[in-house]
């Protein structure tokens, strides 16, 4: 859900408060100040039904929750957001050649299996009268063995070291869930590219979303979707025991997954882009006429629209993986410029975006996502292992100046990573964060 659209959802709710339930003063009496005359635990469970519906985030739906008894008792414990899946999943064949979708759901109880992990993107903005001060971006979420972390947002192995008997207490902290990533296999890994050195699934972006098990609206089933080496689409539904590799002859490879509007949507390397159907059948989202030329594309929701980040890249030249022998090695890029692109959804095709305004699109390993920052916006902050190599290999992209810079050029960005800002109540000592009293 969009700021915008949360925003809206609360200025409808202050308009209903206000007009049903603020007495209607009469002659000269004065109104009541609002703070008395609205009562919040005794909104309609209808009304509170129908918010707590355009909260599609697991955070907002605990905050939510967490107002008064009656509050809480209106909407279920993770409401729409229990994942009907296994905890492990087996990885897909490796085979490039599999052109029936049905041959990928054999048994094959030899397969490996490797957990999945779900981590949330959280901005902690800092109070309202106190704007003057920098957020902070962070990713939390469990590792491979369910113990919790702080993640460096846009890795995805980078731990931070944060320890500490205490918590940190969202409900203090002014806090806008900027969205998920999944990540399957064990992490921290010891692999940059592979799950466990398996390479039929590359460490591609993976989305979940939930679909109508057998058309049946009351029978809802998590997906998982993917890229397979083979450059097709892989799936992974509730009750499968084996991914589905969608059957298709693309021209190119698949570059990117995202969910958008509750849809699954893929681009290839062309900018085709198209919407996986309950069916597996595919369904045209957008030609590819106006996008050519970028190396690896990736789909992002920014503020209600669906874009598209179209990335250059320059070779620097191979490196090996295992000491000099043959087939195993890795061609070194960089970025050296980006295109940005918005889907008009009517015309289906994408058209070229120049400003995004105070817009920030940022390119992770395993997420994609936007944010708004006052007083800043329009650039791509990326992680580029091959250019600018300390800060984590983080570089921005300014679509005004079309050059790439270190982080460290713009403070208002770098300060939005590692360390914590000192207003959040975290104290960085010897590489470890403590959460202030």
């Amino acid at each position: 859900m969009s700021e915008q659209m949360l925003a809206f959802a609360f200025l409808v709710l202050s308009i209903i408060i206000t007009v049903f339930y603020f007495p209607i003063s009469r002659g000269k009496q004065p109104p009541p100040p609002p703070f008395m005359a609205a009562d919040w635990t005794q909104l309609p469970k209808d009304l509170l039904q129908f918010i707590s519906e355009k909260l599609n985030s697991e955070f907002y739906q605990l905050r939510f929750r967490s107002v008064c008894s009656s509050w809480r008792s209106s909407v279920p414990k993770n409401h729409h957001h229990h994942l009907n899946l296994p905890s492990k999943f087996p990885t897909p064949s490796n085979s490039n050649n599999i052109d029936d979708h049905s041959n990928s759901n054999s048994n094959n109880n030899n397969a490996s299996t490797f957990p999945l992990s779900k981590r949330t993107l959280f901005l902690i903005t800092p109070p309202p009268n106190q704007q003057t001060l920098q957020p902070w971006l962070i990713k939390i979420g469990p590792d491979s063995h369910d113990l919790i972390h702080l993640w460096h947002p846009l890795s995805r192995d980078k731990q931070f070291p944060l320890h500490s008997p205490h918590v940190i207490d969202f409900n203090h902290l002014s806090v806008i869930d900027l969205g998920r990533e999944f990540v399957i296999g064990q992490f921290p890994s010891q692999s940059p590219l592979f799950i466990n050195d398996n390479t039929s699934l590359y460490m591609e972006k993976l989305v979940v979303y939930d679909t109508c098990h057998s058309g049946n609206e009351n029978d809802p089933c998590s997906v998982l979707l993917t890229i397979h080496v083979s450059g097709k689409l892989a799936i992974f539904r509730c009750g499968d025991e084996q991914w589905t590799i969608i059957p298709e002859m693309p021209t190119m490879f698949y570059d990117d997954v995202c969910v958008f509007n509750g849809r699954p949507i893929a681009v290839d390397g062309t900018g085709r882009t198209v919407a996986v159907e309950p069916d597996l059948s595919l369904d045209l989202v957008a030609e590819a006429e106006a996008v050519f030329g970028g190396d690896k594309k990736f789909l992002v929701e920014s503020d209600g629209e669906l874009l598209l980040v179209d990335k250059y890249l320059s070779c620097l030249g191979n490196y090996s993986l295992d000491d000099g022998e043959t087939g195993n090695d890795i061609v070194a890029e960089r970025a050296v410029k980006f295109d940005v692109f918005r889907l008009d959804e009517k015309e289906k095709k994408w058209v070229e975006v120049r400003n995004l305004g105070d817009r920030v699109l940022f390119l992770g390993e395993d997420c994609v996502f936007s944010s708004k920052c006052n007083g800043n916006g329009n650039c791509v902050i990326f992680m580029d292992r091959n250019c600018h190599s300390t800060e984590f290999g983080i570089s921005v992209f300014h679509l005004d100046q079309r050059r790439i810079s270190p982080l460290s050029d713009f403070p208002c960005y770098s300060k939005l990573f590692w360390p914590p800002p000192e207003w959040v109540g975290l104290r960085v000592d010897n590489n470890r964060a403590l959460i202030l009293d």
